[in-house]
Parts: structure tokens; C-alpha cells; sequence
């Protein structure tokens, strides 16, 4: 008598099960959608202002945009953990009230970092703000208090299951979020907001706070994301 042997799902679906798979095991996709959205605007963005200053209020809405392109990707795996933490039927809306909340704060900062910005501008200084603050920033990457804040990133409060209560814990969650990782990561931002549309300076800030965020001790990376950002400022003190 011949055994038959069984195949398991996932051999049986080849990538469709693959693909299942990762559909559901990584339920913040819609957010991770607004992220590239946003990127996509900021880069159509970048290009239409090439050939011209932009207006304060035109920063300000670049700002906006930015922070939603920035500061969602490193957001994502905590904003995973309140999904997937929540009822299904209110999953995403747990995970959009978290991302709604901890964007807030980043929203209103933009207004005196951008203010500073156009002021500089107007006076020629934003090479020399620029580059100090990237320099800030590679110094505040090997400070202990930059690994305590980032180490808090990852904390967590109870979530209710139902009712407006779960909402609340959410953003509360989300405005707990923000603070943690606005101490983590202000000296990240601060050259985004003198930079108005500096797309690399952006993805540098990007790629720091996204690599920090996802590794499990993201604080190691500190030192090679401090030679970078010093040789950023450097490069911008001297090549203007």
C-alpha cells in the first residue's frame, strides 16, 4: 500500500499562501500606504520647487507632509502591536488613532522650526543652521540620554477591548508614543525643518530613525549614524 503524502497550506498554495501570510501578519499595511503616498507628494513636491523659494506657508504644508512621511515608517511595528492588540473589527481604526495622535506633536514643532528656517533664509544663515544641527545631531547620538529615549519608544500601556475607552487608550498610547520619541529623535528633525525641501538631508533623517526603531537595540547603531550625520554637517559647512 502506497502512503500519500499531504501537503501542508502552504506548499499547496505556493506564493498565494506566501502572500496570505504576510497579508495578515502585517495588518499596519494601510498606514505603511500613507507613508509612500506621502513620499510620492514629497518628491512631486521637491521637484516643483526646484526653481523657486517657497513661501512660508508653502514650508509649513511641506513640513506636514514630511512629518507624515518620516515619522510613520518608524512607527509602524509599534503600530502593529496596537492592531493586532485590538478587536478585528476595530483594528484599523486602533492603529490610525495611534498614528494620528503621535503625528501631533511633530505638526505643531513645525511651526518654530520652520519659522526659524524662513527667517533664516531671509538672512542667508540656513547653511550655517543647517549644518550646526546636523552636527547636533551626531552629537546627540552618543549622548545616554538619546538611548534611555529610545529605549521608551518601545513602551506599552493596557488596552481597553471596546467602546470610546479603547479610542482613548489609543491616543493616549499615540501622544505617549510622540513623546518618547520626540526626546529620541528632535535632533533628527530640527535639520528637516531648516532643510524646507532638502530631499537627502530627509532621507538620511529617514532612514536613521526607521533603522533605530525596527532593530530590537536600535541604539547600537548610534555611532555609525553619528559618522554620518557629522559627515553631512561637514559636507554642508563646506560645499554650502
Amino acid at each position: 500500500m502506497i502512503a500519500t503524502a499531504t501537503r501542508s497550506p502552504s506548499s499547496r498554495y505556493g506564493w498565494v499562501g506566501s502572500v496570505r501570510r504576510f497579508w495578515h501578519r502585517h495588518p499596519e499595511r494601510p498606514l505603511a500606504a500613507v507613508a509612500a503616498g506621502a513620499w510620492v507628494l514629497v518628491l512631486l513636491q521637491t521637484d516643483a520647487h526646484v526653481h523657486g523659494a517657497p513661501s512660508w506657508m508653502s514650508l509649513q504644508g511641506a513640513w506636514v507632509l514630511m512629518v507624515v512621511a518620516m515619522m510613520i515608517p518608524p512607527a509602524l511595528p509599534m503600530a502593529r502591536r496596537v492592531i493586532q492588540n485590538s478587536k478585528r473589527y476595530r483594528r484599523q481604526r486602533a492603529g490610525f488613532l495611534f498614528v494620528g495622535a503621535s503625528l501631533l506633536l511633530w505638526a505643531g514643532i513645525g511651526f518654530v522650526g520652520v519659522s526659524l528656517a524662513a527667517w533664516a533664509g531671509a538672512y542667508d544663515y540656513r547653511r550655517w543652521l543647517l549644518g550646526g544641527s546636523l552636527l547636533l545631531a551626531a552629537a546627540w547620538e552618543l549622548t545616554p540620554a538619546k538611548r534611555r529615549a529610545l529605549k521608551a519608544c518601545h513602551r506599552t500601556i493596557p488596552l481597553p477591548p471596546d467602546g470610546r475607552k479603547a479610542d482613548l487608550a489609543c491616543v493616549r498610547m499615540g501622544f505617549q508614543y510622540s513623546r518618547a520619541c520626540f526626546r529620541a529623535s528632535w535632533a533628527l528633525m530640527l535639520p528637516m525643518a531648516l532643510a524646507g525641501h532638502g530631499l537627502v538631508v530627509m532621507m538620511l533623517a529617514t532612514g536613521i530613525a526607521v533603522a533605530e526603531e525596527v532593530v530590537a537595540k536600535g541604539y547600537r547603531l548610534a555611532p555609525v549614524a553619528a559618522v554620518l550625520l557629522t559627515v553631512a554637517g561637514m559636507m554642508v559647512l563646506v560645499l554650502g
